[in-house]
This record gives C-alpha cells, sequence and structure tokens, in this order.
C-alpha cells in the first residue's frame, strides 16, 4: 500500500514537471512576443510623433520665412494696413517665441487715427489671449486703475500681492508718465510700516505698452516665480492708465523658456529626497 501511495506520487510530480514544463514553454514565447509587440507599438509611435513635430516644425518655417518676406517687401512695406493684417498673422501663429513688439512700436510711430486704434486692438487681443492662457482659478489677473496725481477714486501708487512657488510677494507701482501708446512705471517692494518686507527685489522702472505681451515681457523673482504686468488702457490727458498684473502657473513652460541649470538641479535633488523617504 505504502509503495503504491509512493509510485503515485512520484507519477504526479512527473506530470507536474512536465505540464509545468509544457507550461512554460509555451508561456514563455507568447510573453515574450507580446512584450516585443508593445515594444515595436512605442518605437512606432514615437517615431510617428517625431516625424510629425518635425513635419509640424518644417512647415511653421516656412511659414515664419513667408510672413516676414512679405512683411518687409515693397508691396506691403509701404501699405499700413497690409503691415497691419501681416503683424496679426505673426502674432496669432508664432506669439510663443516671437517678440512682435519692435514691429508694432515701429508701425504705430507711423499711423493715426483709426489705423493707430485698430493696431492697439490688435495687441491687446494677443495680450488677452495669452493672460487667460496664463489665467487659474487661484490666481485671477489683477487689474489696477493708476493717476498721474492722485485723486478721491485713483492713486498714483497702488499695491498688489502675488502668490509665488515659495511666497506670498506684495508689490507697489507706481505711475510715472503716461503717453498715447505706452506708460511708464516704478514697481517696488511693498513696506510694512517703516520696514519693507524681506525679500529681495530692487525697485525697477520700465515702459509697459500695448505691445508688451506676457510670454515676452515678464518679471522673474528668486524662487522661480514670474508675473507680467500690460497696458489695457491709458489716457495721456486725463494722465490715468489701467494696468493688468497676470502670475505665472507653475507649471507654464513656453516655446522660448529654457530651464535654468540651477532649477533643474533643485528638482532632481528633492525627487531623489522623496524617493529615498518613500523607500524607508
Amino acid at each position: 500500500m505504502k509503495q503504491e501511495s509512493k509510485d503515485l506520487i512520484e507519477l504526479m510530480a512527473k506530470i507536474v514537471t512536465a505540464a509545468s514544463a509544457l507550461i512554460a514553454g509555451i508561456a514563455i514565447p507568447v510573453v515574450l512576443n507580446y512584450n516585443e509587440g508593445k515594444n515595436r507599438q512605442s518605437q512606432l509611435y514615437v517615431q510617428i510623433m517625431s516625424q510629425r513635430e518635425q513635419s509640424d516644425s518644417a512647415l511653421r518655417e516656412r511659414m515664419f520665412n513667408a510672413l516676414i518676406s512679405s512683411y518687409f517687401g515693397k508691396e506691403v512695406s509701404t501699405d499700413p494696413e497690409k503691415q497691419i493684417m501681416f503683424l496679426n498673422l505673426l502674432t496669432l501663429n508664432f506669439q510663443e517665441f516671437f517678440d512682435a513688439k519692435p514691429l508694432f512700436e515701429d508701425l504705430d510711430g507711423k499711423l493715426t487715427g483709426e489705423s493707430r486704434r485698430k493696431l492697439q486692438k490688435i495687441a491687446r487681443e494677443v495680450a488677452d489671449r495669452q493672460i487667460n492662457m496664463l489665467n487659474k482659478p487661484d490666481q485671477e489677473p489683477i487689474e489696477l486703475m493708476l493717476c498721474g496725481e492722485a485723486e478721491d477714486d485713483c492713486r498714483n501708487t497702488v499695491a498688489f500681492s502675488l502668490n509665488g512657488l515659495q511666497r506670498a510677494y506684495r508689490f507697489n507701482v507706481e505711475l510715472l508718465d503716461v503717453g498715447t501708446s505706452a506708460v511708464s512705471v516704478r514697481v517696488s517692494p511693498a513696506q510694512e510700516g517703516a520696514q519693507p518686507e524681506s525679500f529681495d527685489f530692487k525697485p525697477i522702472e520700465f515702459e509697459v505698452s500695448y505691445y508688451d505681451t506676457p510670454f515676452m515681457n515678464n518679471t522673474r523673482l528668486t524662487d522661480g516665480s514670474r508675473f507680467a504686468i500690460t497696458l489695457k488702457n491709458s489716457d495721456p490727458a486725463a494722465k490715468m492708465a489701467v494696468l493688468k498684473i497676470v502670475t505665472f502657473p507653475e507649471e507654464f513652460m513656453s516655446l522660448r523658456d529654457r530651464p535654468y541649470f540651477d532649477e533643474i538641479l533643485a528638482k532632481v535633488k528633492e525627487e531623489k529626497k522623496g524617493i529615498f523617504l518613500n523607500g524607508n
């Protein structure tokens, strides 16, 4: 009886071993083929996306060269209305890496009346589109009205706050001068009592025009936070201006942006630290 049980166990062991070898012989090639198929699909997807990006870049390059060549061509350069149209096309298609402000300002100096207002309207629409792209529910754009001389309902200097990547910041913006298409302002750290807030920012004076756009004209703080000031409206006669201030979201990176080397190292260190802590 004991011998029969022993023989049965040995037989079952042989059957299980044989079955396992048979299943492994079938399963392993199937798994390998499946993984190879997935790898081929991934490689094909990467290749298609790379080719698509190259084709898109080549097309955009040809379009940009054609628009710029036409803008400076004899037929367009002597026709302000056509120049306005071509500037509009350039900003619509290349707003993330082409700063058209010098072209706008040059054309602004040649235009008067309705043509200048049309040019300014196009520029404001470009800035508004970019502000909407940067807008977040917890970071709404700030609108400030300033006057050359303080009045009851309009001040010469106004404070504004923004939430940076590491802390909150508070600034003063002072209106210095008001022109037809641009205003001059001074931005400085806001003061609490007699002492300024403790963050590294030296007061700066600069010009804000209708042709400034957030993507191209913005201020970067020490922690990597960025904000931009755009001109919504100006009235030289009343010495009054309305400014818009937008804060950049942390994850935003335009086509012109290049990450700072110290920022890359800091992020790599943070990721490694997080992996180490989670591992323990």
